[in-house]
């Protein structure tokens, strides 16, 4: 008769809530048939009324028990921390919070962070004006007067809404309350559910003999300490591990943070002006005569055509945010296995992990043998093309008991991300490699291709028919799909 080992973990049961595109995971770890450890993984999605999302925090406390040995909070973005905001009084009442892990970059006692927030506080100020200024212009009647006469005047006025739409959407991912301040979800977990318990993670710790956690070892890989790796996108040409490619191309170039932040200064900063001084018109009469002549027509006007480089600074701001990301491997020391936990990190968080020493913590250990061992991934960035790395990432998780949750749903989204997620190519790899294990939140009205013409749901079958009939068992019993609030994972340790 075999023996119930109940000195080690031998199963993890992972919750992806349906939030909507957005994290918030829960892992319940069990000893025997014994719920020995409680760690919940952020609580955010794109926008949601707060009614709505008190029904899935109210189950998420109900499974907890309504207790936590620890809350990780990866990164201050809206889709990772509104949930907070939302149900704060819920999470202030009913549950209980052991310990909150956090970033290096959310010390706020660091005289380093508090430099670099108060410079990025600037940014985010910049990005709100400079989605406020485009609204208005977009709205009045000087844009639609500019393209009268094209033949394309009605494609050109809705390009130019749709980009002020997305611009709108990238500052409220980062801005809300004092827009120099944290977000309002990130600022409830600080200041209200914290008791003076919140520690903050460097890359290359390793945390083990956890209280409650036996034969378990979790490894911080970011956020990275280097600027260079955090503002980091996707990879060069030259680098040997490199991202996937984008579905779309995009030049970046953030100078408009400077021209916004100077719109309204009757100075002006020679740095930030496109062209030599010795080219710009300063004196009065010749000006009115050159305004003049470019105003009898509108399309020659560019008054504010600088203002849609804004999409750079709101692109280059998002990669910062998601390369702070709190990067966790969950290990378990006996079989080995492996659960990844990166947050939203991209390329310039994977690429770093592969330069952290893990002996110096004692473990003989390099971090592409970290990713061989992984056997369940949460997708980082909503199966975005910059969220996995390719070569330095997904190619080296080859254990073939892979598994696979991602937060996206195109009921809950943000119109912009609807061009870079999901990535097709990530989405291949994914299925090829977990043979269709791969849970995303919500596949309605998702497509495998371009042309909208095979649903995600048919290929995802397509990819577990090829699991062996053992296989196929095992997940139709660790798998639980009926519930309303989220998607269930039995990870056997």
């Amino acid at each position: 008769m075999p023996v119930n080992n109940t000195s080690k973990i031998g199963k993890v049961v992972v919750r992806m809530y349906k939030l909507g595109t957005g994290d918030c995971f829960t892992l319940k770890f069990y000893k025997g048939n014994r719920i020995s450890f409680r760690m919940m993984i952020d609580c955010g999605c794109w926008k949601r009324s707060f009614d709505e999302i008190k029904p899935f925090v109210k189950e998420l406390i109900k499974d907890m028990g309504g207790k936590l040995n620890v809350l990780v909070v990866t990164h201050e973005h809206l889709d990772h921390v509104l949930g907070f905001q939302a149900a704060k009084e819920l999470f202030m009442k009913d549950l209980k919070i052991g310990e909150i892990w956090m970033g290096w970059p959310e010390n706020d006692a660091d005289p380093k962070v508090k430099e670099w927030k108060e410079k990025y506080g600037e940014k985010k100020l910049a990005l709100a004006e400079a989605a406020s200024v485009i609204q208005q212009f977009i709205a009045g009647p000087q844009l639609m007067s500019q393209f009268s006469g094209s033949r394309f005047t009605n494609e050109l006025f809705g390009m130019h809404q749709h980009f002020g739409v997305a611009m709108q959407e990238f500052a409220d991912l980062h801005v809300s309350g004092e827009i120099k301040d944290s977000l309002v979800g990130m600022k409830v977990v600080k200041e209200d559910l914290a008791e003076n318990n919140i520690k903050y993670f460097s890359p290359g710790k390793i945390m083990e003999n956890i209280q409650d956690l036996p034969g378990v070892r979790i490894y911080v890989l970011g956020p990275p300490e280097l600027y260079a790796a955090v503002k980091k996108e996707s990879g060069d040409s030259g680098d040997s591990g490199e991202s996937y490619d984008h579905n779309k191309d995009i030049d970046l170039d953030d100078l408009l943070m400077h021209a916004v932040r100077n719109q309204q200064s009757s100075s002006q900063d020679e740095e930030i002006l496109p062209f030599d001084s010795t080219y710009t018109i300063t004196e009065p009469t010749e000006l009115d005569a050159t305004r003049k002549h470019y105003e009898k027509e509108p399309w020659r006007q560019i008054d504010f055509d600088w203002l849609f480089s804004a999409g750079s600074l709101a692109l280059r701001m998002n990669s910062l945010t998601n390369n702070l990301s709190l990067a966790m491997a969950i290990e378990f020391i006996d079989s080995g296995k492996i659960l990844l936990f990166p947050g939203d990190a991209e390329f310039g968080s994977w690429k770093t992990w592969h330069d952290i020493n893990w002996k110096d913590q004692g473990v003989d250990v390099e971090t592409k043998d970290l990713l061989a061992r992984t056997v369940f991934y949460k997708v980082a960035h909503h199966l975005s093309h910059n969220g996995t790395a390719q070569s330095i990432g997904l190619d080296l998780m080859t254990d073939p008991r892979l598994t696979a949750m991602a937060t996206l749903d195109y009921d809950i989204i943000s119109a912009g991300w609807k061009s870079t997620m999901p990535n097709r190519l990530i989405v291949r790899d994914l299925l090829r490699k977990t043979q269709g294990r791969l849970m995303i939140m919500n596949t309605n009205n998702l497509f495998y291709d371009f042309e909208n013409q095979i649903p995600m749901e048919d290929k995802i079958k397509e990819a577990r028919s090829t699991l062996d009939a053992e296989a196929k068992k095992q997940l139709k019993t660790d798998l639980k799909d009926t519930s309303p609030h989220f998607i269930q994972y039995t990870v056997r340790i």
